[in-house]
């Protein structure tokens, strides 16, 4: 009866924390795997139990009450015991368990963190891996990821990164290419080319400053896709902007030319980025010191593409 009323103490508390953490009773069942109704009921029972109201509902938002405010402090802090000593036996027992749900940018992420999340996975064959790609940043705590790779200038500051290198963007194009047109010697010079890319249509480049510089150009030849902006420049249709890692082997065979100039080039931070407030899991920190590592291994020492970092930022 002791242990049964022990268990009963915990009931609802997962789901209030997801609750609370996604803002909607809806998106919490759908990322524990249950009904919106059974959330529901857990909830109101763990109010039953406590006797107290712990969430002011409204037809447009949810809000914690006084008491709600102290009982998630608290059971945020029981969760995250919980979970480090969950990741205390993992690391014990040097075998990572349960499931890495990754978010990759599409543009240019998925051709190299591919194959970092293979070599992980093959050091750890009991882990699940999902690996998630798209073109625009996707919402961490609403999706379920534990963690996304994310480029350049962070914004959200609800996140914390962890800065894993730099890499540079260089202009490139055909040899053909810039036979018949000639090579820009400025920025200004780029709004007489076929500029390949995404469509905002601006291209940043270092500037000596704190702030890049921003050019607008254009084209007829718009993609999110690094490996289609890719294709386009090697059949000479324009100039395109991309990672030095990205066209380093078509560079090597001739079928591009790299610009080389020293207003051409941009640097761009790459960044591990997981929710803030959640102890950070042994299978994520294994993974993001094993993403460091080698992104620095496969990258940097080829060509000094890609330089290392350990930086936090919250």
């Amino acid at each position: 009866m002791a242990t049964g009323h022990a268990m009963a103490r915990w009931e609802g508390i997962d789901e209030f924390l997801k609750v609370v953490e996604t803002g909607s009773f809806t998106t919490a069942a759908r990322l524990l795997g249950v009904s919106k109704s059974y959330v529901s009921k857990q909830v109101n029972l763990l109010e039953d139990r406590l006797q107290a109201r712990l969430l002011q509902r409204t037809t447009r938002k949810l809000t914690l009450t006084d008491s709600g405010e102290v009982f998630y402090r608290q059971c945020q802090l029981m969760s995250q015991q919980f979970e480090q000593a969950e990741a205390a036996i993992a690391e014990m027992q040097q075998k990572l368990r349960g499931t890495l749900k990754l978010a990759i940018n599409s543009r240019f992420g998925v051709r190299y963190m591919a194959g970092a999340v293979a070599a992980f996975s093959r050091l750890h064959p009991a882990l699940n891996v999902e690996v998630h790609s798209s073109f625009s940043d996707v919402d961490l705590i609403a999706g379920g990821y534990d963690l996304t790779i994310r480029y350049g200038r962070l914004e959200d500051s609800s996140l914390i990164a962890r800065k894993l290198g730099t890499y540079t963007l260089s202009l490139c194009a055909s040899p053909a290419y810039w036979k018949c047109h000639g090579q820009p010697e400025s920025p200004e010079d780029l709004r007489q080319h076929n500029c390949l890319g995404s469509a905002d249509r601006y291209w940043l480049f270092d500037s000596g400053a704190d702030e890049p510089l921003k050019v607008k150009v254009s084209g007829n030849w718009v993609s999110e896709d690094g490996a289609t902006l890719m294709a386009a420049a090697k059949e000479g249709i324009g100039v395109a902007q991309l990672p030095d890692f990205y066209i380093r082997q078509a560079v090597e065979a001739g079928e591009l030319v790299k610009l080389h100039s020293s207003w051409s080039r941009y640097w761009r931070e790459t960044w591990a980025v997981y929710p803030h407030g959640r102890h950070l899991s042994a299978k994520v920190r294994l993974f993001v010191d094993f993403l460091a590592g080698y992104m620095q291994q496969e990258l940097s020492p080829k060509r000094e593409l890609f330089v290392a970092d350990t930086s936090i930022v919250m």
